[in-house]
């Protein structure tokens, strides 16, 4: 008797290389006690593992460092220099995903590389503190404290003050979104560029594209996204912060924005509605929807070239951006 998880509704859908990833991943949850049930430490355990087979054999770069924002509580960062960058190129800071309770540095290794490379931007990746050891907005505050440190340190980083841009791949994407509105609430030195990848924009689970892909079947769920969202929120009440949900949020006077959409994503229809908002704030968006492909696709791009096709586009986006 077959133990093969069941084929899901929308699978005809999914790109052709995306389908084996897709299986694999519903053979490895069904195996096991599902995340919504465990510690958040074992959480972060568990996704180390499963992403660690995603970055083996990096691709090369002229210089990778860690360190720590000694003067920023101590933040863990990796800066990537690719051959040829220059003191007066740029900086991409970098957030990394994992539903602001999982991930570090390393869990985005490849795709920073990728990017560094194919832009001949230096990218800073900043561990900021996760939830639930500390709750919203103490992430955001992390992001910008690293992004002025950034700025701060632009000589020490070998880059031109004026050329950083903030990204961030899901949650990442949300506190990258986050961070510039509160830098420009504040009246602080705003990033020149936004990358954001799949991000969460509103602390909800009832758009369409949630109906459509938030059964679990393609990864990331709506169960696991409301999950995520209630360890890093204090309550029900920050749901309708703007800081949280930056689709709330008066948009204008933000920095130009390159938006990476995953086509079979329950969080497909923040991105689509993200870009039309800062249009219709003013802001000048380059956005790109990749079909067949799941949440977190970027992850997946030694086995899929919509992976590597969407870090491509982010480079170029990047690249003109901080030329």
């Amino acid at each position: 008797m077959s133990t093969e998880p069941a084929a899901a509704p929308c699978d005809h859908l999914l790109d052709p290389e995306m389908a084996p990833i897709a299986r694999r991943m519903r053979e490895r949850m069904a195996s096991r006690v599902p995340m919504t049930s465990i510690e958040p430490s074992l959480m972060r355990e568990r996704a180390a593992a499963d992403f660690a087979v995603w970055n083996e054999d990096p691709p090369p770069m002229a210089e990778v460092r860690d360190f720590t924002l000694d003067d920023v509580h101590g933040l863990p960062a990796r800066l990537y220099v690719p051959k040829g960058a220059t003191e007066s190129g740029g900086l991409l800071v970098h957030f990394h995903g994992g539903g602001w309770v999982i991930g570090d540095i390393g869990f985005e290794d490849r795709a920073c590389r990728s990017v560094s490379l194919e832009s001949n931007v230096r990218v800073l990746s900043v561990g900021y503190r996760l939830s639930p050891e500390v709750k919203f907005p103490v992430p955001i505050e992390d992001c910008v404290a690293a992004a002025l440190w950034a700025h701060d340190h632009a000589k020490t980083l070998g880059i031109d003050a004026r050329k950083i841009a903030l990204g961030g791949a899901s949650a990442g994407a949300n506190l990258a979104m986050s961070a510039t509105l509160m830098m420009r609430d504040r009246g602080l030195i705003p990033p020149k560029f936004l990358v954001l990848l799949y991000g969460v924009y509103a602390m909800r689970t009832n758009a369409e594209s949630y109906r459509l892909f938030g059964d679990g079947s393609y990864g990331l769920g709506t169960e696991a996204l409301d999950f995520f969202m209630s360890l890093y929120l204090r309550d029900a009440t920050d749901r309708a912060n703007p800081l949280a949900s930056p689709l709330l949020a008066d948009l204008s006077g933000l920095p130009p924005a390159f938006i990476a959409i995953a086509g079979i994503d329950p969080l497909r229809d923040d991105s689509r509605e993200l870009a039309e908002k800062l249009r219709a704030a003013g802001v000048a968006v380059e956005t790109r929807e990749y079909e067949g492909v799941l949440h977190g696709f970027t992850q997946f791009a030694r086995e899929s070239a919509q992976g590597r096709r969407a870090l491509s586009d982010a480079a170029a986006a990047l690249r003109a951006a901080l030329a």
